[in-house]
């Protein structure tokens, strides 16, 4: 039998979450434990850090995911709600940066799917980006765009190792953005493409409910946007496929 595919799943865990959430990981522990006994194709290994910041905590995730070799690093965030099987549904995708679909905890809801405008400051001359929300993104596929959030994400292992000999930093970094913005950034800067999963969703623990992809069609009406303009696809047809580079 040829090696087993490691991947490592890792939780950023800030331990201030609702318990839901951690009922959530034990039935996905549960069900990736039947599969790799069963299937004997994955290895998997856990790791949590807790009571730091996200930023530092994924960044300390992912070193120890280059550190250790493995082939995949799995992160979900101690904050969301997912299907027991979602790691394996990514893995199927075989691309280097794949998020399931999630939404921000606060209104208007807004899914973590952007484009990102790359611009040139006139004053101090430096580099700068915006992300821009793509709220009609295509429904029920692979969708490739220029950043994700990071609830739920998979990504190789050599393009961890990429960025980081190219940028040092991974995930930490005096930027306004997110952790998870700036990662994509960089990685797409380095020709890395990246994918969310819009058929396989997360849910997001909020007060008093839990984010969907519902909640936010309850919060904002964009069939009008779909009638006149369809669906936001920035590489409309054009198939994935990894990085030669990584």
């Amino acid at each position: 039998m040829t090696d087993k595919i490691k991947v490592l799943w890792g939780i950023p865990n800030e331990g201030n979450c609702d318990p839901s959430a951690y009922d959530n990981r034990l039935e996905m522990a549960m069900h990736i434990g039947i599969r790799q006994e069963r299937d004997q194709k994955y290895e998997f290994s856990l790791s949590t850090i807790g009571q730091v910041l996200t930023p530092i905590a994924r960044e300390r995730i992912a070193e120890i995911a280059i550190e250790n070799d493995f082939d995949y690093l799995f992160m979900i965030d101690d904050d969301m709600l997912s299907p027991p099987d979602l790691i394996f549904k990514l893995l199927e995708h075989n691309v280097d940066i794949v998020a399931a679909l999630a939404f921000t905890r606060y209104p208007p809801h807004n899914p973590v799917i952007y484009n990102v405008t790359d611009g040139i400051d006139s004053v101090t001359r430096t580099k700068y980006f915006i992300n821009n929300v793509v709220k009609t993104y295509p429904k029920n596929t692979i969708v490739q765009c220029d950043a994700v959030g990071f609830g739920a994400v998979l990504i190789k292992v050599p393009v961890l190792r990429f960025v980081q000999q190219k940028f040092g930093k991974m995930f930490q970094s005096t930027c306004s953005a997110g952790e998870d913005i700036l990662f994509c950034h960089h990685a797409g800067e380095l020709g890395i493409k990246i994918y969310c999963d819009t058929l396989n969703k997360i849910g997001h623990v909020g007060h008093p409910n839990i984010i969907t992809e519902e909640t936010y069609e309850m919060f904002n009406d964009t069939s009008e946007l779909r009638n006149i303009y369809g669906d936001e696809r920035k590489y409309a047809e054009e198939s994935y496929c990894n990085n030669p580079n990584v």
